[in-house]
C-alpha cells in the first residue's frame, strides 16, 4: 500500500542535537559531528522528509541528499517504516533478489520509445523486471520483463533504459495518441486497438509497461553515502532509527 504523509522533522533535529550534534548554519536540516558512530561514515547528515513511500520518491531523496555529500536520514512515520525498510535493506534499492537475480522495484514512469511512442504489453498478469542468468561472457547483465513465468521482452542493460529511448521493435506492442486524442495500440506496424485512455486500456487486457527503477545511476556521485542511508521514524513521541543508533 502506498502512504503519502508529511512528517515534522524538528522532532528529528532536537533528537540529533541531544545527541550531541550540531544544525547547520545555512541549513537546518543538515547536522554534524559523530556520524561514524550513527552512521559508520564520516559525513554530514542531512534529514530528509519524504512525501510518500513510493521507490522512486526514496531513491530521489537519496539522490538529493548524497549529491550534496550528505548522508541521507529519511524521516518517516511509523505507517510506512517498513516500505522504507525494506527499501533500504539488502539487495539496497531492488524489489529481491532470488538465486543472485535482482527483481526491480516497478516505477510509475514509462517505457518510451525512440518513436515517441510508449511500449505496452496484452496481459492482466502482474509484470516485473529482473536480471537475466549471470554469464561469464554477459556484462552488464541483461534485464527480462516478465508476466507471471512468460518473457515478454529482453533489454541488453539497465543502462540502456536509464539512459536513453529505446527502439520500438524491443517490444511487440506499443500505444501512442492519436489527431483525436485517443490512445492507438500497435502490433508492429498494424494498428490492433483503439482507446479513450489508459484505462479503458487496462480493461481491454493492455498494460503499459511501467519503467524499473535503476538505482546505481541515483547514487552514482557517491555510492557510499547512499548505502549509509538512515532511517528515523517518529512515532509515539519518540525518534526510532534504523540502523540503531549507539552511543558511546
Amino acid at each position: 500500500m502506498e502512504y503519502s504523509f508529511s512528517v515534522d522533522i524538528e522532532p528529528i533535529i532536537q533528537d540529533l542535537q541531544d545527541h550531541d550534534f550540531t544544525v547547520s548554519d545555512d541549513n537546518s536540516a543538515v547536522v554534524r559531528g559523530g556520524a561514524t558512530r550513527f552512521a559508520g561514515i564520516d559525513a554530514p547528515l542531512e534529514v530528509v522528509r519524504l512525501a510518500n513511500d513510493r521507490p522512486l520518491t526514496i531513491i530521489s531523496a537519496i539522490s538529493t541528499a548524497v549529491d550534496n555529500g550528505h548522508v541521507p536520514i529519511l524521516a518517516v512515520d511509523q505507517d510506512c517504516g517498513n516500505t522504507v525498510r525494506e527499501f533500504l535493506s539488502a539487495p539496497f534499492g531492488f524489489a529481491e533478489s532470488q538465486n543472485g537475480r535482482r527483481q526491480f522495484y516497478a516505477t510509475e514512469g514509462r517505457i518510451q520509445l525512440t518513436d515517441g511512442s510508449y511500449a505496452c504489453t496484452p496481459t492482466d498478469g502482474p509484470l516485473s523486471w529482473t536480471e537475466a542468468p549471470a554469464s561469464v561472457s554477459t556484462k552488464p547483465r541483461q534485464l527480462r520483463l516478465m508476466a507471471n513465468s512468460e518473457s515478454i521482452a529482453t533489454i541488453d542493460s539497465g543502462e540502456a533504459i536509464a539512459c536513453s529511448a529505446l527502439h520500438p521493435d524491443q517490444f511487440q506492442y506499443r500505444y501512442n495518441r492519436n489527431g483525436d486524442g485517443q490512445f492507438v495500440v500497435y502490433s508492429g506496424t498494424e494498428s490492433v486497438g483503439t482507446y479513450v485512455g489508459v484505462s479503458a486500456m487496462r480493461a481491454d487486457g493492455i498494460q503499459p509497461i511501467p519503467a524499473p527503477l535503476i538505482p546505481e545511476p541515483y547514487i552514482a556521485s557517491n555510492p557510499q553515502l547512499a548505502h549509509a542511508t538512515v532511517l528515523a521514524t517518529v512515532a509515539d513521541g519518540g525518534v526510532r532509527y534504523s540502523p540503531s543508533m549507539t552511543t558511546q
